[in-house]
């Protein structure tokens, strides 16, 4: 087995490997015992009516229409969300009609036929793959050349349809669909001159985009040298992308786009291992990769939550089927115990296909890949490890404390010039029991200001330091730019407690008038207690601030359950503020800023924050001011 990453191989070794291992199937088609035997699974008997039921509501109507005003919206309003509710509506109801057509017996099959080859005709059909957003320049949206995120996606999904549905789809529409795919996506990939962007980029746009190029093309293509050269062309981009993560293995895009950019390039691995017999990796003997694979998972959290700084979610389950087979492929069984506990999760609240926004490879490995019920049930949750991350300048640290309550704690430091970035070097999070205590708002509504450059971006809540746990200097936020750094200065975990000091100093503008701003963290994981503390010198007299973000206002809930806030001495409370903003989804949504700061202006001091459970004996003075979650 050879790594194509490492060894540059010439195009014509690459095509006869790809002769010699021709007609390997990349997924068992429509009718295999793959498929029927799933129906024995008792886990995937729970799942079998709702898909169904799923596949026959989306095939009793049309498909909603993508109109020239929709994809015309976004250049005139820089609102994705119109468009792309449409767009991934067309593609749900397509792949969970496929579904029910995959699953089902041959009743199903007769009644679904129709209606799927007419949705697969009309995605087929249209005029562009890819998203308006990420066609700006153009008035009217539609580029049919552009590969993207979501033109990718088509593409593979479209091509696993041909090979899964090969005995149904007519010659004519699958001869179609493959003309399509190999002009606008194999060949344009291949011929494009300069290539596109994002084969330059150290970030998910380079894995994803490779997949659903690269994935399409080793499904269908039966122009070996072709593919040949595609793979020639990924070999000399794809080590760009793995050149974003750091020797730790980490990433600042996060666990949520850690699942989507290094999960696809996973997949995309074990679609070439596959196709060509074991004979081309993407992974084979580098030492990075296993250290890549676990990254994300020590960034989950209790009750289905993530580490979420930049733009990641707060709430949601890492890929079930993606952690198997890393599992599986790294011989490493705390991945294998992660992939389980999200089987787990997802027999307990079902798998419908309508609900999620998802494409037919997924779905389809995340079958196939279905441990057994046995290893479901009896698998223990796997041990969640404190982490640090020197390269990207985060910890991870969680304790019980002596009345059973769970803590879970992490900060970073970093820069503001990082992937999908926020101006939040210091920030931290703070869940209890797996509920948030202090928050990151992570990704907001995705909007064209929101991209479009640095003085339009910083203006959004989630992205400035105001939204942030950070501290605010002489009434200055952090600035954007690498140049607004900080450092960890020490950190260190202990049985009792964990500790990290960094220093803020260079992430504030020289407006700020600060000399130096050391935050220090000291978690206490089994006392309950995660103090805060603010060292700072200014070149004369004025103001630092400790701001805590939360996701209700202090004093709503009952402070004999949720921890409070207790200002240390000369540290004063100065009030809350209700911030709105729009969430990811577009929803309204808004948070709870806190301030604390020195108890008078001062050229140098300290502000100190304790947060904890509220003693039953404390004294409640106002030199013991508790603030409650």
């Amino acid at each position: 087995m050879r790594n194509v990453l490492q060894t540059q191989l010439p195009e014509d070794e690459i095509a006869d490997i790809l002769t010699t291992t021709a007609g390997r199937p990349v997924l068992p088609p429509m009718g295999s015992p793959p498929w029927t035997d799933l129906r024995r699974h008792p886990v995937f008997a729970s799942w079998f009516e709702e898909i169904l039921a799923g596949g026959s509501a989306s095939a009793a109507e049309p498909l909603p229409e993508l109109t020239d005003d929709l994809y015309a919206r976004f250049y005139q309003t820089g609102e994705r969300i119109p468009f792309e509710r449409v767009y991934f509506e067309r593609r749900k109801r397509l792949v969970s009609t496929a579904m029910a057509m995959l699953l089902g017996g041959a009743d199903d099959r007769d009644t679904l036929k129709a209606p799927f080859l007419s949705m697969l005709e009309d995605v087929a059909g249209e005029e562009s793959w890819s998203v308006p957003a990420h066609v700006w320049t153009r008035p009217d949206g539609k580029d049919p050349m552009m590969i993207d995120l979501m033109a990718a996606g088509t593409a593979v999904g479209l091509a696993e349809m041909l090979v899964l549905f090969r005995e149904i789809i007519p010659e004519d529409l699958a001869l179609g669909i493959r003309n399509r795919l190999r002009v606008r996506i194999f060949e344009n990939y291949l011929h494009r001159d300069p290539p596109f962007h994002w084969a330059e980029l150290p970030m998910n746009w380079n894995a994803v985009c490779h997949h659903g190029v690269l994935a399409a093309a080793l499904a269908i293509e039966d122009d070996h040298r072709l593919v040949a050269g595609m793979l020639a062309r990924a070999a000399r981009a794809l080590p760009v992308f793995l050149s974003g993560f750091g020797n730790d293995g980490s990433t600042s895009e996060g666990p949520g786009y850690w699942a989507f950019g290094f999960g696809r390039f996973s997949e995309l691995n074990s679609r070439l291992e596959q196709r060509t017999n074991g004979e081309l990796s993407l992974f084979e003997k580098d030492p990075r990769i296993p250290l890549i694979a676990r990254f994300a998972p020590q960034l989950t959290l209790s009750n289905g939550r993530f580490v979420n700084f930049s733009d990641g979610s707060a709430t949601g389950w890492l890929p079930p089927a993606l952690l198997v087979d890393l599992g599986r492929r790294l011989d490493d069984p705390f991945l294998t115990a992660h992939g389980i506990a999200s089987y787990r999760q997802l027999a307990r609240v079902g798998f419908a296909p309508l609900h999620q926004r998802v494409d037919t490879f997924c779905i389809t490995q995340t079958l196939l890949r279905l441990p057994s019920s046995e290893a479901i049930e009896r698998t223990p949750p796997p041990e969640q490890p404190d982490a640090y991350f020197p390269d990207y300048g985060a910890l991870v640290a969680r304790g019980t404390d002596a009345a059973g309550n769970l803590w879970e704690f992490a900060a970073k430091a970093g820069h503001n010039a990082e992937h999908h970035n926020h101006n939040d070097c210091g920030s931290f999070l703070l869940n209890v029991n797996g509920q948030p205590v202090v928050v990151e708002i992570g990704a907001p509504e995705y909007v064209g200001d929101y991209f479009n450059s640095d003085e339009t971006r910083y203006t959004f809540l989630a992205a400035r330091s105001l939204g942030h746990s950070v501290p605010l200097i002489n009434g200055h936020e952090q600035q954007a730019g690498a140049e607004f750094r900080s450092t960890v200065v020490e950190h260190g975990f202990q049985r009792d407690f964990v500790s990290i000091s960094m220093d803020l100093t260079k992430a504030y503008p020289d407006e700020a008038c600060c000399t130096r701003l050391i935050r220090t963290f000291r978690f206490l994981r089994n006392q309950g207690c995660l103090e805060v503390r603010d060292e700072y010198s200014l070149t004369e007299a004025g103001r630092v601030e400790s701001m805590i973000i939360q996701r209700s206002l202090p004093g709503t809930e009952n402070a004999s359950v949720a921890p409070v806030i207790v200002p240390m001495p000369g540290t004063d409370f100065a009030g809350h503020t209700l911030e709105s903003y729009r969430d990811h989804g577009g929803g309204s949504r808004h948070v709870c800023r806190s301030c604390f700061r020195a108890s008078s202006a001062s050229k140098s001091g300290t502000v100190g924050i304790r947060i904890q459970f509220e003693s039953p004996d404390q004294p409640h003075g106002n030199e013991f001011l508790t603030i409650a979650l």
